[in-house]
This record gives C-alpha cells, sequence and structure tokens, in this order.
C-alpha cells in the first residue's frame, strides 16, 4: 500500500496534505489529487469569495491530518447535520465525503480511505451541484471518484468495512 502511495506521490498525480501551521500534530494522512491541489493553488484564484471559501475548505483538511474529533456519518441517508465525513450511497463502494458546510457554497470532497486513518481526496463539487437526495448528480460524482481511484490503485479497491473503527483509529464519532 506504502509502495503504491509513493508511487502516486513520484508521480505527481498525488499531493501529501501538511498541517498550515508547522508543528501542528499529523495523526491521520490525507492526500489530495493533482487536480484538486491545482485548484487550491492561491495563484489560481480569480473569485476572491470562492478564494476566501477554499481557505476554508484547507482548515477542513487541517481539521481532519490534526486529529481533532470529527463526527462521522456512517449511513448516507440518516446521519446528523454535523457530521465532518460521511459514507456515499451505496457505502460497499468505499466512497466518502468531506462536508465542508460553512459558510455557503458548501463543498463536498470525494475520495476514499486506502487504509485506516489514510484518506484520499479525489475529487471536489460545490454542493449545490449535486442535487437532492438520490438526485444521479450524486451517482455521477460517486463514478468520477471511483474512475479516479482505478486510474491512481488499479486492482486496489478503497476500504470498506461496517465499524467506525474499520476507518479510524481515534477521536471518530458516529452521528
Amino acid at each position: 500500500m506504502h509502495t503504491k502511495l509513493s508511487k502516486q506521490v513520484t508521480a505527481g498525480e498525488l499531493v501529501p496534505w501538511t498541517p498550515a501551521l508547522p508543528g501542528d500534530p499529523c495523526k491521520r494522512t490525507l492526500f489530495i489529487t493533482k487536480e484538486i491541489n491545482d485548484e487550491m493553488d492561491p495563484d489560481t484564484w480569480i473569485d476572491e469569495e470562492f478564494a476566501y471559501r477554499l481557505g476554508l475548505l484547507e482548515a477542513d483538511f487541517d481539521r481532519y491530518i490534526t486529529g481533532d474529533k470529527i463526527p462521522v456519518g456512517m449511513e448516507p441517508y440518516d446521519k446528523g447535520d454535523n457530521a465532518f465525513m460521511a459514507r456515499v450511497d451505496p457505502a460497499k463502494y468505499g466512497i466518502w465525503t468531506i462536508r465542508s458546510v460553512a459558510p455557503r457554497p458548501g463543498l463536498r470532497v470525494f475520495g476514499a480511505f486506502i487504509a485506516t486513518d489514510i484518506f484520499i481526496a479525489l475529487t471536489v463539487r460545490k454542493r449545490a451541484e449535486l442535487g437532492g437526495r438520490g438526485d444521479r448528480r450524486w451517482n455521477t460524482e460517486r463514478e468520477n471518484a471511483l474512475a479516479h481511484w482505478d486510474r491512481l490503485f488499479p486492482e486496489t479497491p478503497p476500504l470498506t468495512g461496517g465499524k467506525l473503527d474499520d476507518y479510524f483509529t481515534e477521536q471518530a464519532i458516529a452521528v
């Protein structure tokens, strides 16, 4: 698994996320795709309001890696509004979202776990672009994330499981 990750980092396809404040602990690991990394580059920002929103997404990424307690929605359609991460329906595919909800526009970062505490962020969408519950755009984005995954990790499926402990070693609560 580490060899596969190293290969993608060396190729420039994945970028390890590091906390904004040097010295902050790294208790979990997050990799973002080259596409997400390019979108997060301040030199490419034209819309100042959206640039601010992406800055808040960076803070959410830091929240994940520094080991903050995070609320997790294990059931795609039955989760608390405060869920920071949630599984995407159907859960058997292993696709999750980081739910960056405030301020609007809300963002959803689609990705998957390659191992416990190691999340790969694959795509980012504005929440409003996905429609309501059961909208086909959720399915489209899930399939897009799976295609990214398959390109990065052929023959290695995303981590799946039925318990919180399958994904997180600590500081996660089901909501």
